[in-house]
């Protein structure tokens, strides 16, 4: 027998489920994790994020249970999600602001570690990500400041100041929470009281969401003071009813699609992604979303339904793409474990391929092993030179071989089944260049054997 397979069920699939029976999970799964929480979104993420260490306490006698666990993976890789979509807007910000060194937190990776790992990690991440937003947020109040002061309407005699009216609003801002965009924005009355428009207009800045940019921030700040600076009670009622569209319709939707962008971002720049796609060449055109990405999180661009058309294509490729990556690998080390030499990438004509050779078969024969389009392994023998011998041994050396493979992949969680085929194949030829010189003199000598063009061909 000189060829076989190895049927694999990825590590992707279930990922929490695999995660859940491990003490820390591998890169792979860690993947697979943070790729599904950006897939289910913004509010899910930030759901995750809040009830993460709650439940790690509420649960802490109960995590030996399987659906505990799959559950807690569920809610670290939201959390994760959410905080790294979060250093990602705030680096922007920063930017922006001109702060230079921003004391930002570096992403939290998933990849080898354990649940209460995972639930510091991510506190001390949005304990750094607390202190910086202020920072910056400071950056950004002078930048406004210089901006607004002179935009702001001339207060009346006896009425606050530009100065004052702008830090009243800024300590306003600061009391924001992460909460989702107001979906219907209250109606207000068509009249209003004079003594209720400070109030009112407080309260809907307070539901400007905490992802606005500078800009942004600074257009519902002056909608804002416009209202306040109303004595008329109709007009006062027309300037809030501004400053809602201002925040609810305009802003917040815009902000949401940008913490949405940033969580699909996020999770695309993960170490191991980010490797499998510079692996990849050509990139399959729906990566561009990467750039796309970026742009909506500076806040140059907005999300479109094509743009995350695009993400999601993204997402679903970087988890198989790192599924293949990580089976290439554990194949490598394997076969290196056994003492075959392992060479990558070899003209075997299949992507994710390894060639595979050994001492023993005297460099009449190597192996070709390859992952399939469905994430199956495969592998055939190569015959090297004309006339090789020891075709048979060298086979059933393979085959063993390949059903140890499978038992250590198996090992590191993927679910392996070795087959060979009842009828032999024989073994693609692939002769080196110096057969092919050899097989060239034969035949210019007048001899019956020709040398083909490629030196490589399928028995039929």
């Amino acid at each position: 027998m000189s060829g076989g397979a190895i049927a694999v069920a990825p590590v992707v699939m279930g990922g929490a489920a695999l995660a859940a029976v491990a003490v820390v999970v591998v890169a792979a799964v860690a993947v697979a994790l943070v790729v599904r929480a950006a897939q289910a979104g913004t509010e899910a993420t930030g759901r995750a994020l809040e009830q993460f260490g709650a439940e790690m306490e509420q649960t802490a006698n109960a995590q030996d249970d399987l659906a505990v666990r799959t559950r807690l993976w569920e809610l670290a890789a939201g959390a994760v999600v959410r905080t790294n979509s979060e250093i990602c807007l705030l680096t922007a910000r920063a930017q922006q602001a001109g702060v230079l060194r921003p004391a930002l937190p570096p992403p939290v990776d998933l990849t080898g570690l354990s649940l209460a790992t995972t639930r510091d990690r991510v506190a001390q991440a949005q304990a750094a990500l607390a202190q910086a937003r202020t920072a910056i947020e400071d950056a950004e109040a002078e930048r406004e400041q210089r901006i607004l002061i002179t935009q702001l309407p001339k207060p009346a005699d006896g009425s606050p100041t530009a100065a004052q009216t702008l830090a009243h609003y800024r300590k306003v801002l600061a009391a924001r929470k992460d909460a989702p965009a107001v979906q219907v924005p209250a109606p207000v009355p068509a009249e209003i009281d004079k003594d209720r428009i400070g109030t009112e207009i407080d309260r809907i800045l307070l539901r400007l969401d905490t992802a606005a940019t500078a800009d942004e921030r600074a257009e519902a700040v002056l909608a804002a003071a416009h209202a306040a600076k109303q004595t008329d009670p109709g007009m006062a009622s027309t300037h809030l009813d501004r400053l809602i569209r201002v925040v609810d319709v305009k802003i917040n939707p815009k902000a949401a699609r940008r913490k949405e962008a940033a969580g699909f971002l996020s999770a695309l720049q993960h170490p191991v992604v980010a490797a499998a796609i510079g692996e990849t060449d050509p990139r399959p055109p729906f990566l561009r979303s990467l750039e796309t990405l970026q742009g909506v999180v500076s806040g140059d661009a907005d999300l479109t339904d094509a743009d995350r058309r695009d993400a999601q294509d993204s997402l679903a490729w970087a988890e198989k793409a790192v599924e293949r990556r990580q089976l290439l690998q554990a194949l490598n080390e394997t076969f290196t474990r056994l003492g075959y030499k392992v060479t990558n990438g070899l003209a075997t004509h299949h992507a994710g391929q390894l060639s595979v050779a050994s001492d023993r078969w005297n460099g009449g024969h190597s192996a070709d092993v390859w992952i399939d389009d469905q994430g199956g392994v495969q592998f055939r023998m190569v015959e090297l030179a004309e006339g090789a011998t020891g075709e048979a041994v060298h086979c059933e050396q393979l085959n063993q071989a390949m059903g140890t493979v499978g038992t250590e992949l198996e090992q590191r969680g993927f679910q392996a089944r070795v087959t060979v085929p009842k009828q032999a194949m024989k073994p693609v030829r692939r002769w080196t260049a110096d057969h092919r010189a050899e097989a060239e003199a034969v035949e210019q000598s007048g001899g019956k054997t020709r040398a083909k063009d490629l030196f490589e061909e399928d028995d039929k």
